[in-house]
This record gives C-alpha cells, sequence and structure tokens, in this order.
C-alpha cells in the first residue's frame, strides 16, 4: 500500500503543488498545507474506490484539505496580516538567468491573484488550468456543469481585472 501511495504522490506532485501555493501566501503556510494534504490523502487512501480517476479523488481531498486549512488560517490572521503584501514562493530557488526571473515573476502574480478569489472559484480555476473538462470540474466541486462555466468565465474576468491592477 506505501508503494501504491507514494507512486500516487509521484505522478500527481503538481496538483498539491498547484493547490498548495493557490491556498496560502507564504512558504511556511506552503509547507504546513502541503503536509496536510499528504496526511488526509495517506488516511483515505485505502477508501478510494474507483468510481472517478485517482487524479480527480485526489483533486477532491487535496482542495477540502485546502479550503479547511483556509479556514483555520483566516481565525488566525489578524488584520494587518491580511492588508499585508502576499510573499512570493519560488518555483526553483536558485535560477539566477532575467529571463526565468521574469517568468517565475509573472506566476507568482498570477498566483497571488488566484490566491484573492473565493475558495471555490480558485478550486475552478485550479482545475481548468490543469486541464480538466467541464464535467470533471462538476464531479470534483460538485456543482453542475452549466454553473462550472459560469463559474469560470467570471473567475477569469475576475482574475483579468486583479492582474491588471498589479
Amino acid at each position: 500500500m506505501e508503494s501504491a501511495y507514494q507512486q500516487m504522490i509521484d505522478a500527481h506532485h503538481g496538483i498539491l503543488y498547484k493547490i498548495g501555493r493557490s491556498f496560502t501566501s507564504n512558504e511556511s503556510d506552503f509547507k504546513d498545507l502541503y503536509q496536510e494534504m499528504l496526511i488526509q490523502l495517506w488516511q483515505s487512501f485505502d477508501r478510494f474506490k474507483g468510481n472517478s480517476k485517482r487524479s480527480t479523488w485526489m483533486y477532491r481531498v487535496a482542495l477540502n484539505t485546502a479550503m479547511t486549512f483556509s479556514k483555520k488560517q483566516q481565525k488566525y490572521q489578524t488584520e494587518e496580516a491580511s492588508e499585508a503584501t502576499l510573499s512570493t514562493i519560488s518555483d526553483d530557488p536558485f535560477t539566477e538567468r532575467e529571463y526565468q526571473k521574469d517568468q517565475q515573476d509573472q506566476i507568482n502574480r498570477l498566483y497571488q491573484a488566484i490566491n484573492m478569489l473565493k475558495k471555490e472559484e480558485r478550486a475552478i480555476v485550479l482545475l481548468h488550468m490543469e486541464g480538466k473538462q467541464y464535467d470533471e470540474i462538476s464531479e470534483i466541486i460538485g456543482i453542475t456543469t452549466s454553473n462550472v462555466g459560469v463559474k469560470l468565465l467570471r473567475s477569469k474576468k475576475k482574475l483579468l481585472q486583479l492582474m491588471q491592477t498589479k
């Protein structure tokens, strides 16, 4: 079981990374959330029944964990902390080339903007960025397929506004 779990995590590491990055604003919280997602996936690993794709199940567990984590974090935030500028999490801290730094800055700005969306909007945008179809997003989030399209369109408009104001 341990080997199958590790293979699943290795194959779908990007899912956890993207969700963790979108629901946290600093590296310390990211590490805490990432660890919590791994724990929740391990605890529920043997309950996966195969009614959906393994990646769909992983998204659901990881998103639910991230939303719960986010609620807990909000309880502990002070007003000053919520107004502070979001720090960035570097994908590759050893990269020194200017081109890569510029790309990383753009990615960080995008994730900061995604972090400003409502939790459900964040989840939908992340799933869409992952290339999921509306019906699969619908299954993961638990809303209708047409509602996915509406929420995605609204979320894209919000992201565009947020990116233009930064």
